[in-house]
């Protein structure tokens, strides 16, 4: 069977967004926090990426990180990052702010690579080698 016969056998109406529940252990909090995270849109995805970017004379001059990370979290975690209370709560006047108020960089990054693991990125190679390895084992 083809692709496009598999794909026609498909219910159509059963085509959902990967999400999950990405737990972080802050530790500003001092306590696990439950994070509930959805893929992102290819094509949100790709605008994220291309604001990030600093053009000069049609060469890449600089990619900001943080810009990239802390957008791809607000719109893969818009239930806690977009809620308007827990803004006002934490004194943070964007879901920008809030990011920076509640996590540290290093739980910027796991939240970020869990986020680009329910977008369809693979995780990195030490990961892979691990699972290659339980394969052949």
């Amino acid at each position: 069977m083809n692709i496009v016969e598999k794909l026609l056998k498909m219910d159509a109406g059963k085509i959902e967004i990967p999400s999950k529940v990405i737990t972080i252990q802050s530790r500003k909090l001092k306590q696990p926090l439950d994070f509930p995270c959805k893929a992102l849109d290819p094509e949100k995805y790709a605008e994220i990426q291309e604001g990030a970017l600093e053009l000069r004379k049609g060469d890449v001059k600089k990619i900001n990180m943080y810009k990239m990370k802390t957008l791809i979290i607000i719109e893969g975690c818009p239930e806690v990052f977009k809620n308007e209370e827990l803004q006002k709560h934490f004194g943070s006047p964007t879901p920008k702010e809030l990011i920076k108020r509640l996590l540290l960089s290093g739980e910027i990054d796991d939240l970020y690579n869990g986020i680009n693991e329910l977008s369809g990125y693979e995780k990195d190679d030490e990961d892979k080698d691990k699972q290659e390895e339980e394969i052949k084992n």
